[in-house]
């Protein structure tokens, strides 16, 4: 499976955000999980959905002088601040890449 695989983005997407959202990592494992054993398991899934995250779109850049009245409008309706974003996406790749090791041994 590569990361390009819409089973892989769905895990990917899903790991990401469970953290984006607040999840701890025993929530987002089970959920995550969960779904792939909805979606019959697999082979290389968790693999290739932690691959996938580098290829996950991206909110687009933004000229210096406008970041701030970005993340005015972001906070205003709720977006999470790019960093929280990184750091989730950072969070499920560790994570992915855990359980890809775990369903190999």
């Amino acid at each position: 499976m590569t990361p390009n695989d819409p089973t892989a983005q769905g895990l990917a997407t899903m790991a990401s955000a469970g953290f984006e959202f607040g999840g701890d990592p025993e929530q987002v494992a089970h959920d995550v999980r969960a779904m792939w054993e909805q979606l019959g398991r697999p082979a290389g899934a968790f693999d290739a959905a932690a691959r996938a995250i580098a290829v996950l779109p991206q909110r687009p850049e933004v000229p210096i002088v406008d970041q701030a009245r970005r993340r005015a409008f972001e906070h205003a309706i709720g977006i999470n601040p790019v960093e929280v974003e990184l750091a989730a996406a950072l969070s499920a790749r560790e994570l992915l890449e855990r359980m890809a090791r775990a369903v190999t041994c």
